[in-house]
């Protein structure tokens, strides 16, 4: 994952007129706020590049074996297998395999996520993703708690597949 571009204390001091017109610039359009210091994946890596064009359309894709069908997460790279790999639109269901409550932030852009739902969701395909849950209160949580994936728009290259209770 690569950083947002980080800002020097003072400058971030003098910006904060532009980041807040920026931030209600963005609710307006349904993208989320990202602070300055909010870790973004590469999406042009291109192992994981399929994934993220995926997830700007508002589709799961994963890949799965084309001669047996096997899923395959994390993603491998195309000479895998022989070639073997395909990407394909997974349903966006699964459950709740596992998930841990944050009520401090590992970093400082997640402080207003707090408290912070992550989650472990086993997919109905197969494999397992790591994400986290929107829509939800900690008492709502459970294990085994069916779920459906929604997107969040965080630049206009980054879109984050998170979860809600389906």
């Amino acid at each position: 994952m690569r950083p947002a571009p980080a800002l020097g204390h003072a400058s971030r001091c003098a910006s904060d007129a532009h980041w807040n017109t920026l931030n209600a610039e963005r609710s307006a359009l349904n993208v989320m706020s990202v602070h300055p210091d909010y870790p973004l994946p590469d999406t042009a890596d291109p192992v994981m590049q399929p994934f993220w064009s995926g997830c700007r359309e508002q589709r799961l894709m994963i890949q799965r074996d084309k001669d047996t069908g096997l899923v395959h997460w994390p993603p491998k790279p195309g000479y895998w297998k022989h070639g073997k790999l395909e990407w394909f639109a997974a349903s966006g269901r699964g459950e709740v395999y596992s998930y841990v409550v944050a009520h401090e932030p590992f970093l400082p852009a997640f402080r207003e996520l707090l408290p912070h739902i992550l989650v472990l969701v086993q997919l109905d395909e197969g494999p397992r993703l790591v994400g986290y849950m929107v829509n939800c209160t900690p008492e709502q949580m459970r294990f085994g708690l069916p779920v459906r994936v929604v997107f969040r728009q965080l630049t206009d290259d980054v879109t984050l597949p998170v979860w809600e209770p389906a």
